[in-house]
């Protein structure tokens, strides 16, 4: 019996090495690759002088988005909570709509009102209003009556929208890291990380995509895109690392307290994919040219890629 007791010791402490090791691997995967992937768009679109190429990026990261919130978020949500998944699904919407209300409200946020959707999306107000010359009339006349503001307006707004999307996805990649963390055996760490890894590095190249294109509109730096990148990345290498320090989690957080915060997440992302980045990129559109239809079928192209790989993950 003592021996058979030590084997099985000396078999648990192999095991609980294993699993630490290839957690260790998981992070060191994680966090890398979506480094590397978040900062293949902010190096290349740099470079990039075809405001068509990159408007057609932005709507495949925004289908990316959309179906990450609706079809991998949501229905992970509903198997713990049925009851209330979009009820708290919803509240994350609203949240960061207060939250841009709220910003409305402040003393910088007026005459951001008065330059209207087209001045805070980087300069792409004439293509919103060439529809009418009276209504290109008054939108001159605003734009000269706000001069003094009007290259800290768009910042502001796109700040928000760019900091709830980071928000957003770092909370959801905190509690994929976290479900990464707490596993006890190689083979379900392994499984885990394959199936984060196929969707988190589609998510970290459209999010990169997403910020260097607002800091070249705002004429911003390279370095906020790349430290935007790299808090997205640890994310997930967080999240791995607080599943590893603890010895096991209770019952109520595992079943109410992440698939909350995962559905306010979801929330976030729907706001800014609806509310933020495809109404900004369907206002670069001009009479009688082709971007909107190029803009459908990359917002199409991202929902399906991104359907793909979380119905993949749900069958794993």
């Amino acid at each position: 019996m003592a021996a058979n007791s030590s084997e099985v010791t000396v078999l648990a402490s192999d095991s609980t090495g294993g699993d630490e090791g290839t957690k260790l691997l998981a992070i060191f995967v994680l966090g890398l690759g979506s480094v590397v992937c978040g900062l293949i768009p902010v190096f290349w679109t740099k470079q990039q002088s075809r405001p068509t190429m990159i408007t057609v990026l932005l709507c495949f990261g925004a289908g990316v988005l959309l179906a990450t919130a609706l079809v991998h978020m949501l229905p992970e949500v509903r198997l713990l909570l049925p009851r209330y998944a979009e009820v708290i699904f919803c509240a994350g919407y609203f949240l960061i709509y207060a939250v841009e209300e709220f910003v409305h409200l402040c003393p910088s946020g007026g005459a951001r009102v008065r330059c209207g959707l087209g001045s805070c999306c980087g300069g792409e107000s004439v293509s919103l209003i060439s529809r009418s010359n009276s209504i290109s009339v008054t939108h001159t006349e605003m734009e000269n009556s706000t001069a003094p503001s009007s290259e800290e307006n768009p910042d502001s707004h796109g700040s928000t929208g760019t900091f709830s999307l980071l928000l957003a996805l770092c909370v959801h990649s905190l509690l994929e890291g976290l479900a990464i963390g707490v596993q006890n055996s190689s083979a379900k760490v392994l499984l885990l990380l394959g199936a984060v890894s196929a969707h988190k590095f589609v998510v970290a190249f459209c999010l990169g995509v997403e910020v260097s294109s607002h800091q070249l509109q705002q004429g911003g730096r390279r370095q906020s895109s790349i430290v935007q990148i790299v808090i997205f990345s640890l994310g997930s290498v967080c999240g791995i690392a607080i599943g590893m320090a603890l010895d096991g989690l209770d019952e109520t957080f595992n079943r109410v307290v992440i698939p909350v915060l995962q559905a306010i997440a979801g929330g976030t992302l729907l706001y800014v994919t609806v509310s933020e980045v495809l109404p900004r990129e369907r206002g670069k559109r001009k009479p009688g040219a082709v971007v909107g239809a190029w803009q459908l079928l990359a917002v199409i192209a991202g929902f399906i890629v991104m359907t793909f790989l979380s119905m993949a993950i749900t069958e794993q």
